[in-house]
């Protein structure tokens, strides 16, 4: 996967990736679409953004058959913070890691300033992907595109002095879990929100997974779902799947 800066050329892969992404994963109506589509993403919309020095447009290219084609984007509006306004994914990539390759670049260019993002209301699960992220729900607010009014969630996020890929407590080698001594894998870490999980495992000798340390709290109250998320009970770490990749404003 590359992501680099958005091309004149792109427009067009740009503008389909838009289209599928509003219609597969945002409660709007056909003519709503239409009228983000036509007043954001139209050859002048798009012309405007690639000239506005205040604004980076970032797309994620993925190889298939041997082309390259744009499958994702992210816009950052450029202030005292960096806020996302639009970050879509193609359906069709859902669970590539597009969406977190795209915000984590983000977050490596801008590492200067806050990050930020507003996010549709009718964007389904656009808020939890961004918790995973460290972002937290901050405001609500409203924005007028095409004449048309639609409700908007702020997340915000400030210049962490941590670093989230580190433990904030120690990680034993095992844990007591359901009055049994469980051995803690310390080699194998899950990236959370806040600081990193590890597996805890059945028995030394066995490869089955029975529940998480969080290194945030030193808790293993971590709740997973069927897309491999993980949260901890206790102080609300997170871990989000690449599954949660769906295409967020």
């Amino acid at each position: 996967m590359n992501v680099r800066p958005i091309e004149s050329a792109d427009r067009e892969q740009l503008r389909a990736v838009a289209r599928d992404s509003l219609q597969s994963s945002y409660s709007l109506s056909p003519d709503q679409i239409e009228t983000i589509l036509e007043e954001e993403f139209d050859d002048g919309a798009l012309t405007d953004l690639l000239d506005d020095p205040d604004t980076i447009v970032l797309v994620a290219e993925v190889t298939a058959d041997g082309t390259e084609t744009v499958r994702g984007f992210v816009t950052v509006e450029l202030g005292t913070r960096a806020t996302i306004r639009w970050l879509h994914v193609d359906p069709a990539v859902r669970g590539e890691g597009v969406a977190t390759a795209l915000l984590g670049r983000v977050r490596e260019r801008f590492a200067d300033r806050p990050i930020a993002a507003s996010i549709l209301d009718e964007a389904v699960e656009g808020g939890e992907f961004l918790k995973g992220f460290g972002l937290k729900q901050s405001d609500h607010d409203r924005i007028r595109v095409g004449g048309e009014e639609f409700g908007v969630t702020v997340f915000t996020g400030g210049q962490s002095t941590e670093n989230p890929a580190e433990p904030t407590v120690t990680v034993p080698t095992s844990v007591t879990v359901d009055g049994v001594d469980r051995s803690v894998d310390r080699d194998d870490s899950i990236p959370g929100s806040e600081a990193p999980f590890f597996t805890v495992y059945c028995a030394d000798d066995e490869a089955d997974a029975y529940g998480y340390f969080c290194s945030q709290c030193g808790s293993t109250n971590v709740s997973t779902d069927g897309l491999d998320r993980l949260e901890c009970g206790e102080c609300g770490n997170t871990h989000l799947a690449d599954e949660w990749d769906d295409a967020y404003l």
